[in-house]
């Protein structure tokens, strides 16, 4: 009875030793598929903060780009105040130099101021500065010239017959229009064409 139930005993190890190295095999899956399921957490996550990162780098390198340009904005145009309070000395030496002087002396001040006055306009225009000179008879342009008066003439109609006071730009900002005085036809004519015109509907 002894060896019987040895034998039986040794029978139900033997079936307990078979068993654990597949038990042991379960765990081991078990552990396998969680480290698998931590694996894609963690590339999930990697994928989620590498596009982060991306997303952050290009709204910095936008922002970096904006202030440079708001930089170079303000550099460009620092000058249009100063420009702006300087007209009137513009102005001042544009007409002086326009005078007729038969006086020597006067003539020679003259010559030093225009010399003077160069040398200002040089510098603003190192600056960006770019006068508005129209010629006389050239097509009236409203955008860079205010037409101040009009004269009639017997030819075309909006052209510059006379340049009382210059304009200026600043790069692409206009300063100030160039104050001009423009053409436009006779009374006379401009009747004779309302009348025609009266007949012509009639």
């Amino acid at each position: 009875m002894a060896d019987s139930e040895k034998k039986v005993e040794e029978e139900v190890k033997e079936t307990e030793e078979e068993k654990e190295p597949l038990n042991m095999k379960a765990s081991f899956k078990k552990k396998l598929a969680k480290k698998d399921e931590e694996l894609e957490k963690a590339k999930a996550d990697m994928e989620h903060w590498k596009n982060e990162y991306y997303k952050a780098y290009a709204d910095m390198a936008n922002l970096r780009k904006d202030i440079q340009k708001d930089h170079q904005e303000v550099i460009k145009y620092r000058v249009e105040g100063l420009v702006d309070n300087l007209l009137p000395v513009l102005d001042a030496f544009d007409i002086a130099l326009k005078a007729d002087v038969k006086n020597e002396e006067t003539k020679n001040y003259l010559l030093g101021f225009k010399y003077v006055y160069t040398q200002l306009l040089q510098v603003l225009e190192g600056e960006g500065i770019q006068v508005i000179e129209p010629s006389i008879d050239s097509k009236f342009d409203e955008k860079t010239m205010h037409a101040v008066e009009t004269i009639e003439s017997d030819g075309e109609e909006h052209l510059v017959k006379k340049v009382n006071l210059k304009g200026y730009k600043l790069y692409d900002h206009l300063v100030r229009a160039a104050m001009v005085v423009t053409s436009v036809k006779h009374k006379e004519e401009n009747k004779d064409t309302k009348e025609t015109t009266e007949e012509k509907v009639a």
